[in-house]
């Protein structure tokens, strides 16, 4: 492995480690702002994101360039309306995904003066800002997958009620299903998919704050 392979994992394992404790830490936010102490009474109210390791999701980052945190607990029965409300805690996380992405692209706007340009700008804390972006909306996109346990999923559930619970089910009786459905997705055509939508939204968030700015 060379020099630049090393750097480029350990820029991704930071990013992500952030990327990823924000987004848990606004499902915590979410839920805790609507009634449920669940993530508060589990230390989860914080954006460290040393408090949102999962230590598999935590190790694929290192194999398959990927991963995720440890999932917030919830109890939907402090909610005023369960189902609505799990969608907005839900969704807490991807929206935050996307508004770190923006800033993200606002830093990089100061810093370069002109976004079309940042391509041929070959510094380290330029692809670390540049890879901030990227990974936010690639996070953002896989999370509103509707794929269980996916933030998306609860989409799904909104719309068909309690037939989601059997599939929940399945899998919190076998974690082992969800690591394999998790790796089947990411070798599958839906990184693809992931890829080229991700690259397309920071390409149309570029060219959009550049003329704004």
């Amino acid at each position: 492995m060379t020099t630049d392979q090393i750097v480029n994992i350990l820029i991704l394992a930071v990013i992500l480690l952030l990327s990823i404790g924000f987004h848990e830490y606004a499902h915590a936010r979410a839920s805790n702002k609507l009634g449920d102490p669940t993530p508060k009474l589990q230390g989860r109210l914080t954006p460290n994101p040393l408090a949102h390791i999962d230590p598999m999701g935590f190790l694929l980052i290192f194999i398959i360039h990927f991963g995720w945190g440890k999932p917030v607990q919830i109890n939907p029965n402090y909610y005023k309306n369960p189902r609505i409300d799990e969608f907005l805690v839900a969704i807490a996380g991807p929206l935050t995904n996307i508004l770190m992405a923006i800033i993200g692209i606002v830093v990089l706007k100061i810093y370069s003066g002109n976004l079309a340009v940042i391509w041929n700008i070959q510094n380290i804390f330029t692809l670390f800002r540049y890879q901030f972006v990227y990974l936010n909306i690639a996070l953002a996109i896989f999370n509103l997958l509707p794929f269980p346990p996916l933030d998306g999923w609860k989409f799904v559930k909104l719309i068909i009620g309690q037939r989601a619970q059997k599939v929940e089910h399945a899998l919190a009786t076998n974690p082992l299903l969800m690591i394999i459905i998790f790796v089947l997705l990411m070798q599958t055509w839906i990184l693809s998919f992931i890829t080229i939508w991700a690259s397309k939204v920071v390409n149309a968030l570029m060219r959009a704050i550049n003329l704004l700015w």
